[in-house]
């Protein structure tokens, strides 16, 4: 057996959402919006946690699907609620979207909700409150534990403390909002998922016609939109067999911090684990463990039971992707290592008033964020050898409505180092260079 556990920094759980400029918000919903400092128009682009993952692009598990989010914005200090934004029902055909918001500047934190009811969240005005809707647990849909559909989205979220926005920007041309973390500066807001991915693959027809069933025990029942937040009291889902898609048997679980738990003699709990059911009757146990190394012997069993000196983390974090290949019953092998939970990656720039992205399979996509005033030339060049897939080499971008986008295609797809050059008027340098 072969025990991946993918991290989802998705939908950094990788956020591309923004609105069009209807969405520009002034004094709503009575907030007195002029605390101190100068006025601030703020570009919000989303996408998920997978460093530059896309959104609203898996139309089979939807796991990256995003359908609802709000953005409640404080003063740092005071915990005053300075601007909020609520998008309900977006279209599955928003893959790349930006929204504007006004507000003013100062020390800000911000809190990104996704997928949650929209009805509860506008009822916040304060980051007290906010904070306790936080760390609040919720249960988790039932339907969600085997997959996300177009209309119910994983719980995502994102907190983002003690942002510095200086003032500037206009409703034509809004300043980029670029999240500082751990002192490094994010192009797009990065939303996680409230949940960890479980995939197991029956390698080889031998042993995958021999297996009946893969049932999940002691699954979570409720989660928070808060990370490493550890519940008073647990309860567990009743025990589902994980959704099989081809060699492949699928499960989604909430995060699960526990208190040193250790692996029992019944039924386990609190430690999280999957039984495999054979069609001669025989079953095996396999502990759901999170470890950075990387795991290549035979005895996964004995290490994940507890039965080391090293004992394993049983915790279940959110965002990542469990992993694992069986290919032995009787002797399992385990191959361990940690990657993101990607659904499919982009790379996008953010002009102002407009945005460039690049996706895995080479299409270009251009798109306002706003409606924007004349001179607007966005100018596409490629870098040699590569062309458009019509054989040019540039492509001009000069459409002023908030809605207007086009898309092209670059040929070949894998070039290496830069490929790709952004120009914006009459700059005679590039604003932006892609490469890989």
């Amino acid at each position: 057996m072969k025990l991946k556990i993918r991290y989802i920094f998705l939908c950094f759980l990788p956020l591309l959402f923004m609105a069009c400029d209807s969405f520009i918000f002034e004094n709503q919903d009575g907030i007195d919006m002029q605390t101190k400092g100068q006025d601030v128009y703020l570009s919000v682009t989303r996408a998920q946690a997978a460093d530059t993952e896309t959104i609203n692009e898996d139309e089979t598990n939807y796991e990256d699907r995003v359908h609802d989010l709000a953005l409640l914005v404080f003063d740092s200090s005071t915990g005053e609620k300075v601007c909020e934004y609520f998008d309900e029902e977006i279209s599955f055909t928003e893959k790349e979207k930006t929204f504007t918001v006004k507000m003013t500047s100062g020390q800000r934190d911000f809190y990104f909700v996704a997928n949650m009811p929209i009805v509860a969240l506008k009822t916040i005005s304060t980051k007290s409150e906010m904070n306790n809707y936080m760390t609040t647990f919720s249960n988790l849909d039932t339907d969600l534990y085997l997959a996300a559909t177009k209309d119910k989205g994983f719980p995502m979220s994102r907190v983002y403390l003690d942002q510095t926005i200086s003032e500037g920007g206009n409703i034509y041309q809004p300043k980029p909002f670029r999240p500082v973390v751990n002192g490094t500066e994010e192009s797009r807001v990065r939303l996680i998922r409230s949940v960890a991915k479980l995939e197991v693959v029956i390698d080889g027809a031998s042993i995958g016609s021999g297996v009946k069933n893969i049932y999940y025990k002691n699954a979570y029942r409720q989660f928070s939109l808060l990370s490493e937040v550890y519940s008073a009291t647990v309860g567990y889902y009743e025990d589902k067999p994980l959704k099989k898609v081809g060699n492949s048997y699928l499960y989604y679980m909430p995060e699960a911090m526990m208190v040193t738990p250790s692996w029992s003699t019944t039924d386990h709990k609190p430690i999280n684990y999957f039984l495999i059911e054979t069609l001669d009757g025989t079953f095996y146990e396999i502990p759901i463990i999170t470890d950075n190394r990387t795991i290549t012997d035979t005895d996964y069993l004995a290490f994940a039971t507890g039965q080391n000196t090293d004992k394993p983390d049983y915790n279940i974090y959110r965002n990542r992707h469990y992993y694992y290949v069986i290919k032995k019953l009787q002797t399992i092998e385990v191959i361990y290592t940690i990657d993101p939970w990607k659904v499919k990656t982009s790379t996008t720039y953010m002009g102002y008033g407009y945005n460039v992205n690049v996706d895995d399979d080479g299409y270009v996509t251009v798109s306002n964020t706003v409606d924007v005033c004349a001179p607007h030339s966005v100018k596409l060049r490629t870098i040699s050898p590569l062309t458009f897939d019509d054989g040019e080499k540039e492509k001009i971008f000069d459409t002023l409505e908030a809605d207007a986008s086009s898309r092209y295609k670059l040929n070949p797809t894998s070039q290496k180092g830069a490929y790709l050059e952004v120009y914006y008027n009459d700059n005679d340098n590039p604003v932006k260079t892609f490469s890989k």
